[in-house]
């Protein structure tokens, strides 16, 4: 006997019969972050108008960049920093940073932004795949 196939349920079949049933429960965000993707230009250039605007930043401000062991780099304002923003809303990351976290450029680096603490996240592409590590591993169990 052939086992009968049963299609998924489609966006009419959830409306008429409301949303598939989870156990998960989805936490509401955290309205202090904003995120966001930006694709490292010419000389480590960092821009993402959003991103920049949550935090208020304006051209003159100056950054210090950090490297964190997780393989990301945080940006502050210091007054006494090196790294400043240009008058076209964006910055640059010295060469010897981007080399140390892998970042090159063309790549896409996620931004994240803390409106509080009034601090940058960038994450490269490696230290991507160690925070979706656990999505990349389910992904692969269900080609399989």
């Amino acid at each position: 006997m052939i086992a009968p196939v049963i299609p998924p349920r489609s966006p009419l079949q959830e409306l008429v019969s409301g949303p598939q049933v989870t156990n998960r429960s989805v936490r509401p965000r955290n309205v202090h972050v904003q995120y966001g993707l930006c694709t490292v230009g010419a000389g480590g250039r960092i821009v993402d108008r959003s991103v920049f605007g949550a935090l208020g930043r304006q051209p003159g401000i100056r950054l210090e960049l950090t490297h964190l062991d997780a393989g990301v780099l945080l940006a502050r304002p210091v007054p006494s920093a090196d790294t400043a923003f240009a008058d076209g809303g964006y910055f640059r990351v010295p060469y010897r940073l981007r080399r140390r976290i892998g970042l090159l450029i063309g790549d896409r680096a996620l931004l994240i932004a803390h409106r509080i603490h009034h601090q940058l996240l960038i994450h490269p592409p490696a230290a991507l795949d160690e925070l979706c590590a656990a999505s990349l591993a389910s992904v692969s169990e269900v080609r399989r």
